[in-house]
Parts: C-alpha cells; structure tokens; sequence
C-alpha cells in the first residue's frame, strides 16, 4: 500500500512538470512553482509527524507512503524537466530515453531491496549532475566550494589566517560526494561539524583546537545526504536544514533521520528510516 504513495506522486509530478513547461515564465508557471513548493513542505511535515508518533521509524506505513509521495513526485518532475531540456541538447529521441532513464532512477528509491543497494546508491549520488531537481543544491554547493578555495588562497596562502585554511579533501567515490575540511565555508558552520550541498560536503575543521581534536568526517552520514537529494530533490533538501537547525529538529529531523540510515557506524539507530541502510565502507578513500 505505501508504494501507491509513489505512484500517486509520480502522476502528480508528471502533471507538474508539463505545466511548468507550458506555462513559464508568466504567472501561472510561478503558481505552479509555488504548489510544488507547498506540496513539498506538507509532504515533508506530515512525514515528519507519522514518523515521529510512531513507535519504531521502521514500522510506519503512514510515513511511508507519504515519503514514497515525495519521492515519486521529484522522479515526475525530473522526467519532464530531463525531457525538455535534454531534448533540445542531443534531440528527441535521445533526451526522452535519458529523461525515462533519470526518473526511472530516482522512482526505484521507493523500493528497499534496491536503495540498500551500493550500485544503485552509485548511480543516484553521481546522477545529481543530470537530475533537474538536484542543480540548485548542486550549484551552491559548487559556490561554495569555490569560495573555500579562493579564501584558503587569499586567506591563508597570502593572508596566513587558519580560520581560511583547507586542511584536506577527501571524496565518497560511491556517492561521487567531494569533502573539503577546514576553509571558510565549512568553518562558518555554527555547531562545529560537516553539512551537505548536494555533491559538496564541508567539514569544520575547529581552527582554535589542535588537529588530534578535530571532529571526524561525518563521511557516510553527508553522503546519505547526496542520495536525498537525488531522491527527494532541492527543495526537500533546504526543507531539511530548517528543520535541523532553525525549528528545532537536529539530529531527529526527517531528513537527517533519513541521511543518518547511511551510516553503519551510527549510534542513532533507535530513530533512523532505514531508507539507504548501512554499506561498506571500502571504496570511501581520501583523494
């Protein structure tokens, strides 16, 4: 019964989809804009809420079928998206079947036995690159990555300041996630660990401590991060970082829940949605 959550979101984001198409750039386009971004903040609230009220995060049908929703309603979305823009790059043929492949990428996220899986979970973090949904996330985080290094050149480099100092890079290979720890970016982060831009992470680095008390990577939980984005999109991502760090939801927020499930080491397995399901951890090796 839950998975009819994905296939109803699925039809609603097709829906969606051609209506952004034909009705941009005038007004009904932003009216559409603005369904899609109430849906997304309801979808994400009362997810939240079944979850939460539940007794395990991993027996909730409610939540999962509205989770599913959301799911289907982004792999819609993408698929329209993909078709129109990637058609008039490499033709109609030819960007319909990458639009199918793309939506149908993010569409298999609403099965278990298949998100759990490293192949899967490879395709769907490097994805973000070509999924529509995933390009604002992706584009900051990118911003962001090169303000870190400009401040380290300037900032450090030239200006001798740790605070702008990169200490290292390292990147989750399977997720195609690229961690940059220390810098200005990541050192802005006020609660002194890592967060997620799509296929960007950024790590504090805690310039006032020495480096042996320097916090860790946070590696699989911001790569759990990069795989919500490729199955929830953009707006569900920034969704998430108001809940955790603006209205109070930190590491019980949905989609931290969901990131956390990444993570075989977790020490929250109490509250986790077991959506990505712990890994091996092998192929996570510094560049």
């Amino acid at each position: 019964m839950s998975k009819l959550g994905g296939l109803i979101g699925a039809v609603v984001g097709i829906g969606s989809g051609i209506a952004l198409i034909v009705l941009l750039p005038g007004i009904g386009g932003w009216i559409i804009l603005g369904v899609l971004l109430v849906a997304t903040v309801v979808g994400y609230v009362v997810a939240n809420k079944y979850v939460s009220s539940a007794a395990s995060p991993c027996e909730c049908p409610e939540g999962d079928f509205t989770r599913y929703l959301l799911v289907g309603l982004n792999a819609g979305l993408n698929g329209v998206l993909a078709g129109k823009i990637y058609a008039l790059i490499f033709g109609t043929a030819a960007g319909v079947v990458l639009a199918t492949a793309l939506a149908a990428l993010s569409m298999l996220a609403i099965f278990g036995s298949i998100s759990t899986n490293d192949i899967y979970q490879a395709f769907l973090g490097w994805a973000n690159w070509l999924l529509p949904t995933s390009w604002l996330i992706v584009l900051l985080g990118f911003l962001f990555w090169i303000v870190s290094g400009l401040g380290h050149l300037f900032g450090y480099v030239i200006g001798r300041s740790n605070y702008f100092r990169i200490q290292m890079m390292r990147a989750d290979w399977k997720t195609g996630t690229f961690f940059t720890r220390g810098g200005l970016i990541a050192n802005l982060n006020p609660i002194d660990t890592a967060f997620n831009m799509g296929t960007f992470a950024f790590v504090d680095a805690k310039p006032h401590l020495p480096p042996e008390e320097s916090p860790e990577w946070h590696l699989e939980h911001e790569a759990g991060h990069t795989l919500n984005l490729g199955a929830f999109g953009s707006i569900f991502h920034l969704i998430g970082a108001i809940d955790e760090n603006v209205t109070g939801g930190g590491h019980e927020a949905f989609s931290e829940r969901l990131a956390e499930s990444n993570d075989p080491a977790t020490t929250l397995a109490d509250i986790i949605i077991p959506m990505w399901a712990p890994g091996p951890s092998s192929t996570r090796q510094p560049i």
